[in-house]
């Protein structure tokens, strides 16, 4: 009987720690509930932005060169100096194109001289046939002096003919010296700025050698950027920007988004983007470098949260606890990317949720807490 009532005193404790077991509710009541602060997670209308530098130019920078080659007789203009349409930036020595552009005038002189003697070689050949044809039809004449009258006029015409294909030889060659001495002169082809001299006076250039590098004030100022491929293929035309200068700190410049490169460059890998840019009555001058932020037409709907509420992170995997009837609950989230102090979040959390941003460094899954910002 003693055995047996042992036997029931051990049961009985096993069965009641079984029962105490089971009810998590009795124990989670039993533990005292922690104090956390928490914050409502908010939604955030995310705009996709592409950070770049580049460095300001005119949309059309042009290399001048002389056409031909020669001595540099004199430069008119300094770097950096504003030149209007037409006006005169450098220009050769003369006297070797200027002798050719006489040599060709007195070819053609010549020309005409000679096309004067071929027209009086056809006019007698023209007469002496016409006498042979008319002593021939009076059986004056044999057939074979006609025939030798006719072959001389014949020849007469062919003079003339080469004497005209001459002139027109001459007149090119004309043509060529004249051109040659227009362009042994540069001038301004529209208002702009020399951005860089690339010679000096008595240098000896040759033809097509650039003596300056010049930009239109015509034609609008964009800054070229390189983007990677991620950031391209959310990159449209007309996209609006927003660019800073380092010479005007406190000033921020709008710009559009005007051609976007189809290709990479095959060095770098990136794309080039050109950010037209609005100069809002400011100097801007080629070679600013700028900090440019394009504003794309990609847009998400995510919700945002502090760094502070992160538990731990892998990658876009995060955790996070969040407060439900009382309780941490340890919530899995998907992270979209760093936004300043703020996380945003893709996959896990809705907006009104409170997420746990202080206390939860010592918390269990589904322990009860208390809000201390209550």
């Amino acid at each position: 009987m003693k055995q047996a009532n042992i036997t029931l005193f051990v049961l009985l404790i096993i069965l009641a720690a079984a029962c105490q077991t089971e009810n998590p509710e009795s124990d989670t009541s039993a533990r005292q509930a922690k104090e956390v602060k928490t914050v409502e997670v908010k939604s955030y209308d995310y705009q996709e932005t592409v950070f770049a530098s580049g460095r300001l130019s005119s949309t059309e920078e042009a290399k001048l060169s002389f056409k031909t080659g020669g001595i540099i007789k004199k430069i008119y203009v300094r770097e950096g100096q504003s030149v209007r349409k037409g006006q005169l930036l450098a220009e050769l020595t003369l006297d070797e194109i200027q002798a050719q552009t006489q040599q060709a005038n007195i070819s053609q002189q010549q020309a005409d001289i000679n096309i004067e003697n071929a027209k009086l070689a056809l006019k007698l050949a023209q007469r002496d046939y016409d006498n042979a044809l008319g002593l021939y039809q009076d059986s004056v004449a044999t057939l074979e002096q006609l025939q030798n009258a006719e072959v001389q006029l014949e020849n007469a015409k062919n003079q003339l003919d080469a004497a005209q294909k001459g002139k027109n030889l001459t007149q090119q060659q004309i043509n060529v010296a004249q051109f040659n001495l227009k362009f042994s002169r540069i001038t301004a082809p529209s208002d702009g700025i020399i951005l860089k001299k690339l010679a000096e006076n008595n240098e000896l250039v040759g033809p097509g050698n650039p003596l300056f590098l010049f930009g239109s004030k015509d034609k609008a100022q964009v800054i070229k950027v390189n983007v990677t491929d991620k950031d391209i293929i959310h990159i449209e035309l007309g996209n609006p920007a927003n660019i800073h200068f380092d010479a005007y700190p406190n000033t921020e410049f709008e710009g559009t988004v005007r051609e976007k490169a189809s290709m990479a460059d095959p060095y770098t890998g990136t794309y080039e983007i050109e950010v037209e840019v609005q100069p809002e009555g400011k100097k801007l001058y080629s070679g600013f470098i700028g900090q440019v932020r394009i504003f794309t037409d990609a847009k998400q709907n995510l919700v945002a949260i502090p760094v502070d509420a992160m538990l731990k992170a892998d990658g876009q995997a995060g955790e996070v606890f969040i407060v439900e009837d009382s309780l941490a609950k340890r919530t899995s989230v998907s992270i979209f990317k760093l936004e300043g102090r703020h996380l945003l979040i893709s996959k896990g959390l809705l907006p009104g949720d409170e997420v746990i941003i202080s206390g939860a460094g010592f918390l269990n899954d589904k322990e009860p807490v208390k809000l201390a910002n209550q």
